[in-house]
Protein backbone atom coordinates (compact mmCIF):
# COMPACT_ATOMS: atom_id res chain seq x y z
CA UNK A 1 0.00 0.00 0.00
CA UNK A 2 1.20 3.64 -0.82
CA UNK A 3 0.70 6.57 0.67
CA UNK A 4 0.56 9.67 -1.39
CA UNK A 5 1.73 13.47 0.71
CA UNK A 6 -1.17 15.99 -0.03
CA UNK A 7 -0.23 19.80 0.41
CA UNK A 8 -2.56 20.79 3.31
CA UNK A 9 -5.78 23.16 2.12
CA UNK A 10 -4.40 26.29 3.96
CA UNK A 11 -0.64 26.50 4.24
CA UNK A 12 1.56 28.73 6.30
CA UNK A 13 1.76 32.26 5.53
CA UNK A 14 5.90 32.41 5.14
CA UNK A 15 8.01 33.60 2.59
CA UNK A 16 9.64 30.35 1.95
CA UNK A 17 6.19 28.54 0.56
CA UNK A 18 5.13 29.97 -2.63
CA UNK A 19 1.67 30.52 -2.61
CA UNK A 20 -1.38 28.74 -4.36
CA UNK A 21 -3.27 31.61 -5.09
CA UNK A 22 -7.24 30.69 -7.18
CA UNK A 23 -8.14 32.93 -9.32
CA UNK A 24 -11.84 33.37 -10.27
CA UNK A 25 -13.56 35.11 -13.04
CA UNK A 26 -16.50 37.37 -10.84
CA UNK A 27 -19.10 40.08 -12.03
CA UNK A 28 -17.23 43.56 -10.60
CA UNK A 29 -19.96 45.75 -8.87
CA UNK A 30 -19.00 49.01 -10.06
CA UNK A 31 -19.10 48.68 -13.71
CA UNK A 32 -21.17 45.49 -14.18
CA UNK A 33 -18.52 44.21 -16.46
CA UNK A 34 -16.43 40.83 -15.47
CA UNK A 35 -12.90 41.16 -13.21
CA UNK A 36 -10.49 38.59 -11.42
CA UNK A 37 -10.89 38.01 -8.30
CA UNK A 38 -7.78 36.18 -6.21
CA UNK A 39 -8.53 33.90 -3.04
CA UNK A 40 -5.80 32.60 -1.04
CA UNK A 41 -6.10 30.18 2.08
CA UNK A 42 -3.64 30.38 4.33
CA UNK A 43 -2.26 29.69 8.15
CA UNK A 44 -0.75 32.77 10.01
CA UNK A 45 1.95 31.89 12.78
CA UNK A 46 -0.01 31.33 16.22
CA UNK A 47 -3.18 32.08 14.91
CA UNK A 48 -5.35 30.39 12.81
CA UNK A 49 -6.67 30.07 9.14
CA UNK A 50 -8.01 33.07 7.40
CA UNK A 51 -9.13 33.41 3.51
CA UNK A 52 -7.89 36.71 1.80
CA UNK A 53 -9.35 37.95 -1.20
CA UNK A 54 -8.62 40.48 -3.80
CA UNK A 55 -10.75 41.90 -6.57
CA UNK A 56 -9.40 43.66 -9.46
CA UNK A 57 -11.21 44.76 -12.90
CA UNK A 58 -9.39 45.90 -15.95
CA UNK A 59 -12.10 47.86 -17.23
CA UNK A 60 -12.97 50.45 -14.71
CA UNK A 61 -9.89 49.94 -12.82
CA UNK A 62 -11.51 49.23 -9.59
CA UNK A 63 -9.96 46.91 -6.72
CA UNK A 64 -11.17 45.99 -2.93
CA UNK A 65 -9.23 43.46 -0.96
CA UNK A 66 -10.88 41.82 1.83
CA UNK A 67 -10.19 38.76 4.90
CA UNK A 68 -12.68 36.54 6.07
CA UNK A 69 -11.91 34.37 8.79
CA UNK A 70 -12.09 30.45 8.25
CA UNK A 71 -12.86 29.34 12.03
CA UNK A 72 -16.22 29.86 13.67
CA UNK A 73 -16.84 33.14 16.06
CA UNK A 74 -15.57 32.67 19.14
CA UNK A 75 -17.11 32.20 22.61
CA UNK A 76 -15.99 35.43 23.71
CA UNK A 77 -14.69 38.62 22.13
CA UNK A 78 -11.10 39.56 22.60
CA UNK A 79 -8.97 42.79 23.04
CA UNK A 80 -5.32 43.40 22.64
CA UNK A 81 -3.57 46.63 24.37
CA UNK A 82 -0.26 46.86 23.19
CA UNK A 83 2.40 49.59 23.88
CA UNK A 84 3.98 50.80 21.02
CA UNK A 85 7.49 52.07 22.09
CA UNK A 86 9.74 52.24 18.90
CA UNK A 87 10.18 51.94 15.33
CA UNK A 88 10.22 48.00 15.03
CA UNK A 89 6.52 47.53 16.60
CA UNK A 90 4.93 49.23 13.97
CA UNK A 91 5.81 46.39 11.77
CA UNK A 92 3.68 43.80 13.99
CA UNK A 93 1.52 42.46 11.87
CA UNK A 94 -2.56 42.23 12.55
CA UNK A 95 -4.79 40.79 11.40
CA UNK A 96 -8.52 42.94 12.02
CA UNK A 97 -12.07 41.44 10.91
CA UNK A 98 -14.98 43.52 9.86
CA UNK A 99 -15.81 43.33 13.20
CA UNK A 100 -13.19 44.89 15.01
CA UNK A 101 -12.63 48.25 16.61
CA UNK A 102 -9.09 49.92 16.72
CA UNK A 103 -8.72 52.86 18.74
CA UNK A 104 -5.73 54.71 20.10
CA UNK A 105 -6.35 56.74 23.71
CA UNK A 106 -4.06 59.35 23.43
CA UNK A 107 -5.20 61.01 20.19
CA UNK A 108 -8.82 59.74 21.55
CA UNK A 109 -8.99 58.53 17.80
CA UNK A 110 -11.15 55.34 16.75
CA UNK A 111 -11.99 53.04 13.90
CA UNK A 112 -15.03 52.02 14.67
CA UNK A 113 -16.27 48.61 13.82
CA UNK A 114 -18.06 47.63 10.53
CA UNK A 115 -16.32 50.60 9.12
CA UNK A 116 -14.09 48.84 7.60
CA UNK A 117 -13.12 45.40 5.82
CA UNK A 118 -11.29 42.62 7.09
CA UNK A 119 -7.77 43.00 5.97
CA UNK A 120 -4.48 41.73 6.86
CA UNK A 121 -1.71 44.77 6.96
CA UNK A 122 0.66 45.86 10.07
CA UNK A 123 0.27 49.21 12.89
CA UNK A 124 1.87 51.32 10.60
CA UNK A 125 -0.40 50.32 7.72
CA UNK A 126 -3.75 51.11 9.94
CA UNK A 127 -2.30 54.82 10.77
CA UNK A 128 -1.29 55.30 7.02
CA UNK A 129 -4.76 53.94 5.75
CA UNK A 130 -6.65 56.28 8.46
CA UNK A 131 -4.37 59.38 7.84
CA UNK A 132 -4.59 58.97 3.81
CA UNK A 133 -8.70 58.73 4.52
CA UNK A 134 -8.82 62.03 6.73
CA UNK A 135 -6.34 63.80 4.48
CA UNK A 136 -8.64 63.16 1.68
CA UNK A 137 -11.85 64.79 3.46
CA UNK A 138 -9.16 67.79 4.06
CA UNK A 139 -9.96 69.68 0.90
CA UNK A 140 -13.76 69.56 1.32
CA UNK A 141 -13.74 70.92 5.19
CA UNK A 142 -12.16 73.55 4.02
CA UNK A 143 -14.60 74.90 2.39
CA UNK A 144 -17.46 73.96 4.66
CA UNK A 145 -16.06 74.70 8.05
CA UNK A 146 -12.12 76.51 7.59
CA UNK A 147 -12.27 76.37 11.88
CA UNK A 148 -12.70 72.33 11.82
CA UNK A 149 -10.20 72.06 9.21
CA UNK A 150 -7.39 73.52 10.70
CA UNK A 151 -8.22 71.41 13.91
CA UNK A 152 -8.41 68.27 11.93
CA UNK A 153 -4.76 69.50 9.73
CA UNK A 154 -3.12 69.77 13.46
CA UNK A 155 -5.20 66.33 14.43
CA UNK A 156 -3.02 64.80 10.84
CA UNK A 157 -0.05 66.14 11.77
CA UNK A 158 0.11 64.62 15.71
CA UNK A 159 -1.52 60.95 13.71
CA UNK A 160 1.67 61.39 10.91
CA UNK A 161 4.32 62.02 13.93
CA UNK A 162 2.90 58.01 15.20
CA UNK A 163 4.33 56.57 12.02
CA UNK A 164 8.00 57.82 12.86
CA UNK A 165 8.02 55.25 15.71
CA UNK A 166 9.82 57.53 18.75
CA UNK A 167 6.49 59.17 19.95
CA UNK A 168 5.02 55.94 22.55
CA UNK A 169 1.46 55.45 22.44
CA UNK A 170 -1.23 52.81 22.93
CA UNK A 171 -2.73 50.43 20.38
CA UNK A 172 -5.94 49.04 21.24
CA UNK A 173 -8.01 46.17 19.14
CA UNK A 174 -11.20 45.55 20.47
CA UNK A 175 -13.33 42.26 18.25
CA UNK A 176 -16.73 41.10 19.58
CA UNK A 177 -15.87 38.34 17.62
CA UNK A 178 -12.74 36.75 18.75
CA UNK A 179 -11.45 36.85 15.28
CA UNK A 180 -8.87 39.54 15.11
CA UNK A 181 -4.63 39.05 15.84
CA UNK A 182 -1.90 41.37 16.84
CA UNK A 183 1.52 39.71 16.14
CA UNK A 184 3.80 39.07 19.33
CA UNK A 185 7.35 38.86 18.52
CA UNK A 186 8.26 37.00 21.16
CA UNK A 187 6.23 34.11 20.92
CA UNK A 188 5.57 31.49 21.94
CA UNK A 189 6.88 33.42 25.14
CA UNK A 190 4.83 36.62 26.76
CA UNK A 191 4.93 39.88 25.67
CA UNK A 192 5.64 42.55 27.97
CA UNK A 193 4.14 45.42 25.87
CA UNK A 194 0.81 43.00 24.64
CA UNK A 195 -2.50 42.54 26.87
CA UNK A 196 -4.50 40.14 26.11
CA UNK A 197 -8.01 39.46 27.19
CA UNK A 198 -11.06 38.05 26.63
CA UNK A 199 -14.59 39.34 27.30
CA UNK A 200 -18.55 38.54 27.04
CA UNK A 201 -19.86 40.35 24.15
CA UNK A 202 -23.08 41.98 25.06
CA UNK A 203 -26.49 40.92 23.29
CA UNK A 204 -26.12 44.06 20.79
CA UNK A 205 -22.67 42.56 19.42
CA UNK A 206 -24.26 39.18 19.52
CA UNK A 207 -27.29 39.91 17.56
CA UNK A 208 -24.81 42.40 15.37
CA UNK A 209 -22.67 38.87 14.75
CA UNK A 210 -26.13 36.88 13.73
CA UNK A 211 -25.85 34.83 16.96
CA UNK A 212 -28.93 34.26 19.15
CA UNK A 213 -29.26 34.80 22.75
CA UNK A 214 -32.34 33.99 24.71
CA UNK A 215 -33.90 36.46 26.55
CA UNK A 216 -33.77 36.47 30.27
CA UNK A 217 -37.78 37.25 30.36
CA UNK A 218 -38.61 34.45 28.08
CA UNK A 219 -40.47 31.87 29.80
CA UNK A 220 -40.85 28.76 28.55
CA UNK A 221 -43.42 27.31 30.97
CA UNK A 222 -46.00 24.43 29.18
CA UNK A 223 -48.72 26.14 31.29
CA UNK A 224 -48.51 29.01 28.98
CA UNK A 225 -50.41 27.99 25.81
CA UNK A 226 -49.17 30.39 23.37
CA UNK A 227 -50.38 29.66 19.39
CA UNK A 228 -47.10 28.95 17.18
CA UNK A 229 -46.93 32.28 15.08
CA UNK A 230 -47.54 31.30 11.48
CA UNK A 231 -44.56 32.60 9.26
CA UNK A 232 -45.79 31.78 5.83
CA UNK A 233 -47.37 35.07 5.54
CA UNK A 234 -44.61 36.83 7.13
CA UNK A 235 -41.41 39.07 5.67
CA UNK A 236 -39.20 39.05 8.07
CA UNK A 237 -36.18 42.05 8.02
CA UNK A 238 -32.35 41.40 8.82
CA UNK A 239 -30.28 44.40 9.04
CA UNK A 240 -26.90 43.96 6.98
CA UNK A 241 -24.66 45.28 4.89
CA UNK A 242 -24.51 46.33 1.33
CA UNK A 243 -22.44 44.14 -0.68
CA UNK A 244 -21.58 47.00 -2.97
CA UNK A 245 -20.94 49.94 -1.21
CA UNK A 246 -21.08 48.55 2.75
CA UNK A 247 -24.30 50.96 4.05
CA UNK A 248 -26.66 49.35 6.39
CA UNK A 249 -29.37 48.12 4.82
CA UNK A 250 -32.15 45.38 4.86
CA UNK A 251 -32.57 41.97 4.19
CA UNK A 252 -36.21 40.89 3.07
CA UNK A 253 -37.27 37.39 3.43
CA UNK A 254 -40.34 35.24 2.70
CA UNK A 255 -40.94 31.33 3.40
CA UNK A 256 -42.46 29.57 0.86
CA UNK A 257 -43.34 25.91 -0.19
CA UNK A 258 -42.67 24.53 -3.73
CA UNK A 259 -44.86 21.84 -4.20
CA UNK A 260 -43.48 19.81 -6.89
CA UNK A 261 -40.13 20.45 -9.14
CA UNK A 262 -40.78 18.63 -12.61
CA UNK A 263 -37.92 17.25 -14.24
CA UNK A 264 -37.93 15.95 -18.09
CA UNK A 265 -35.10 14.42 -19.77
CA UNK A 266 -35.54 12.67 -24.02
CA UNK A 267 -32.55 11.12 -24.98
CA UNK A 268 -33.90 10.63 -28.08
CA UNK A 269 -33.09 14.28 -29.06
Amino acid sequence: MTSTHEDPLFRDLSADNEPEVTEIESLCLRCQKNGITKLLLTKIPFYKEVVIMSFCCDNCHWENNELQPASKIQEKGIMYKFKVENPRDLTRVVVKTEWASISIPELEFEIPSQSQEGSVTNIEGIIERSVSALHSKLEYVMVENPDAAKKLEEFLEKMSKLKSGDSPFTFVLRDCSGNSFVENLNAPLSDPQLEVSHFERSQEEALMLGLYIPDDTENPSSEQSEEKSDLKDEVLGLPTNCYSCNAQCITNMKIIHILYIIFFLKLAC
